[in-house]
């Protein structure tokens, strides 16, 4: 619905498109490093980033935005339900967090970030976790900073809460600590139960040798029906899978990774980052640059990725729709394979290093590893050489599996490089959003077992878009999951969704 849009709106609107087209430039930077810079392109690369992440911060923090923000303030008073209302307190929000920021200490996180970026590539390679840990002790140490800078006089602050904040507004490691208490245990015992069961999966047929070229046609078939738009998208290949928008929904870059001997590491990751990818071309057009215009959260866009890699493409009704097309693609490979053994194996349960590659009822235990370690970090209780050997015992505790190099351990993520702390709990909580968005979908559609069947996902996607992508920011994350499920966020939903599809796929003697 299209609004009458005051002057002052009007400059201000205009000033935040003016931050947004140069935060687009940084996004491309980027997103070229990480998918076609030659690898010597990487330190110059690391001084324009850095650049750019001054003049941006310089722009997103002047007094002129300021000014803006407090005259649209007193134009639209307390109409809570107006989307101006929300447009303003987010405009608040961003200006007061980022002002508390020095620009030389913003654009040396930013320098900083992307040597780290080119630094863990390396490392990663090389199962070298010592040549890494100097740059990530120093990204640790800038992040720290920033968050001292944002908590200001605020002695009670959390610098892990602070951190949190800028992914999942308004998150507490008090409340994070509550959902992980409450999960845990019941993921523990449904892995110890289903994992057995699982392991007589005939699951062979997974590695019989896909070739790259038709394992990504095949993918970008499936997320095309999905409704990601190609002509305001793209797809290509990464070290780690990536989702990014240039300032724009009409510019969505997704990428993926291939492994000939496993068609579900490329497959069901183009099919999460499309997910993504869908939340950001379903955003409001007309509030494209502004908050409204932005996703409200990470763990709200994670639920977007969670639902239609699980919930959806993971289902009995999307396999019966697009096995027949997989076969035509892959007769030898999918040879005598039947549906029930597809979906067990596709669906298994393996405690496994990586976390990318995890099953989901793995997947959240991953995640909470990685926020236990984190708020360590940042408590001052573990050190940067104490990581890889926390690593491991966790993931002994955890999963009973222990990772031999620490390129399956310690050095397998992206985030710390980019300095990203925070950002994983919101990976957890997608998990829990995506159960009762999906509840709530199925009593909106409640043929969507027989849509899914048909190969048809579009009207999904469209109910996605109206109830999930286009409100943007106008409710925090917790409101909107209100209104679109009817209930605060609740984790027995995602356990009772898992315990349902497990005892399903593999019931008990």
């Amino acid at each position: 619905m299209s609004l009458q849009i005051d002057t002052s709106f009007e400059k201000l609107l205009g000033h935040l498109r003016s931050v947004e087209r140069i935060g687009a430039a940084v996004s491309l930077a980027s997103w070229d490093q990480e998918t076609y810079m030659p690898a010597a392109g990487g330190p110059m690369r690391s001084e324009v980033i850095g650049d750019l992440v001054g003049i941006l911060h310089e722009r997103e923090t002047s007094e002129v935005l300021g000014d803006l923000i407090s005259e649209a303030e007193s134009v639209v008073g307390d109409e809570e339900e107006s989307p101006l209302f929300a447009l303003t307190r987010e405009a608040r929000r961003d200006f007061e967090r980022a002002r508390r920021v020095p620009v030389d200490l913003a654009e040396e996180m930013a320098r900083t970030s992307s040597e780290a970026l080119q630094c863990w590539k390396g490392a990663r390679e090389k199962d070298d976790y010592s040549s890494f840990a100097p740059v990530l002790t120093r990204v640790i140490e800038l992040k720290k900073r920033i968050a001292e800078a944002i908590a200001g006089d605020d002695c009670s602050a959390v610098a892990y809460d602070t951190l949190m904040d800028e992914y999942e507004p308004g998150m507490t490691t008090e409340v994070m600590q509550g959902l992980v208490d409450t999960v845990r245990p019941d993921l523990v015992a449904l892995v110890a139960e289903m994992a057995p069961r699982s392991a007589q999966v005939d699951a062979r047929f997974i590695s019989a040798g896909y070739p790259s070229d038709l394992q990504l046609a095949f993918g970008k078939e499936v997320v095309g029906a999905m409704g990601f738009d190609f002509e305001r998208g793209r797809l290509d290949l990464t070290t780690h899978p990536f989702c990014s928008e240039m300032g724009t929904s009409s510019d969505v870059r997704i990428t993926t990774r291939v492994d000939e001997a496993d068609f579900t590491s490329n497959l069901f990751s183009i099919i999460h980052e499309a997910g993504h990818g869908l939340y950001e071309q379903g955003l409001d057009p007309q509030w494209a640059g502004t908050p409204l215009g932005s996703s409200v959260s990470l763990g709200i866009h994670e639920s977007q990725s969670r639902l239609w890699e699980n919930n959806i493409a993971r289902s009995a009704p999307f396999w019966k729709h697009w096995l027949p097309r997989m076969r035509s693609l892959f007769p030898v490979q999918l040879d005598g394979v039947e549906e029930g053994q597809f979906m067990r194996a596709v669906n298994r349960v393996i405690p496994s290093l990586i976390r990318v590659e995890a099953d989901e009822v793995t997947y959240s235990l991953h995640v909470m590893l990685r926020f236990e370690l984190e708020q360590g970090i940042f408590s001052g209780e573990i050190g940067v050489g104490d990581l890889p050997g926390l690593w491991r015992e966790k993931m002994g505790e955890y999963l009973g599996v222990v990772p031999e190099t620490d390129a399956e351990g310690v050095l397998q993520d992206i985030h710390w490089s980019m300095g990203a702390f925070g950002y994983f709990p919101t990976y957890f909580l997608g998990n829990l959003y995506s159960a009762q968005i999906e509840v709530a979908a199925r009593e909106a559609i409640p043929d969507l077992d027989q849509r899914l069947g048909d190969g048809e996902m579009l009207t999904l996607r469209e109910w996605l878009e109206e109830k999930v992508h286009r409100p943007g920011r106008r409710w925090p994350a917790q409101e909107l999951c209100r209104r679109v499920s009817g209930d605060d966020l609740d984790p027995g939903v995602y356990l009772g969704y898992l315990r349902r599809k497990y005892d399903s796929l593999y019931p008990g003697s």
